[in-house]
């Protein structure tokens, strides 16, 4: 594989082969395109992807996803849907993972975590984060986390249960000092469209400083579709597969070239997950 000249470069570039290490294809907003959204991402070097899940209704249709388009998926509770029957979802989802436990492609605790902005669910959102923490120790699975102004929160319970397989922290935004938090606690860091977003100077500062070691990447698509980021989609073909765009936007701030980038990021997602 050779480095692209300036001039080939981004023909180059949309043959990079990608993970996206956290992609809601079962979104029923996907329902009536789905199958030609993932022949779109397929087309456009997507090498696989890991489908997190956010609430037990959702499970069953995610799992046939999953298989239907040879796709990895995680089982979690986001904090958005812990509720006061969290112990009958936890229940459901100890149940699912013993039954599940030899699926090569069931690989993830989560989208799991806590989010302090959505105070309905706040008194929930502990407990259930804390169950899904210990199902991960006990089925030594990765965790997808999701914190929003919690993270001291977070990173005390994953200091109370630390995981051998560590995680990723979701759509990472933030400082080096932060950045550093997590990875001490065994979590690599999940960079997705706020990096393209002119107005995110903090994360490009910590990009700079951050080694390749402890990213992956995302498109979090279901998101980006629901906010509209035409200028992604005019950059992406109408794939919405903006992993090209973070590679390239990170091998800028590293002052590194994109095959590097790509093969590092690559590689640390098959680690992550054990793909």
């Amino acid at each position: 594989m050779r480095v692209a000249d300036s001039q080939d470069s981004k023909a180059f570039d949309s043959r990079l082969a990608v993970i996206d290490s956290h992609v809601h294809l079962d979104f029923d907003e996907f329902d009536a395109e789905r199958e030609q959204l993932v022949l779109r991402l397929r087309a456009a070097g997507l090498r696989d992807a890991v489908i997190p899940g956010v609430r037990a209704s959702q499970w069953p249709k995610l799992q046939a996803i999953a298989a239907r388009h040879g796709l990895h998926y995680g089982l979690g509770i986001h904090p958005w849907y812990c509720t006061e029957d969290w112990q009958q979802d936890i229940e459901n989802l100890s149940k699912l993972l013993e039954e599940r436990g030899d699926d090569p492609k069931l690989v993830a605790i989560g989208e799991c975590g806590l989010d302090a902005l959505h105070k309905a669910s706040w008194e929930a959102q502990l407990p259930c984060f804390e169950a899904q923490l210990q199902l991960a120790q006990q089925h030594e699975l990765p965790v997808i986390l999701h914190s929003v102004k919690a993270h001291n929160e977070v990173l005390a319970l994953l200091k109370r249960y630390p995981l051998a397989r560590g995680g990723v922290i979701h759509g990472f935004y933030g400082s080096m000092q932060l950045a550093q938090r997590y990875v001490d606690a065994g979590c690599y860091l999940g960079i997705g469209h706020l990096l393209l977003e002119e107005k995110a100077k903090k994360l490009q500062e910590t990009l700079v400083k951050l080694p390749l070691e402890h990213l992956v990447i995302e498109t979090d698509l279901a998101l980006v579709y629901q906010l509209k980021k035409s200028q992604f989609a005019d950059k992406t073909g109408g794939s919405g597969l903006i992993l090209h765009l973070l590679i390239e936007k990170i091998a800028n701030l590293q002052k590194k070239s994109n095959v590097l980038v790509s093969e590092q990021v690559f590689r640390n997602t098959l680690q992550l997950f054990d793909l």
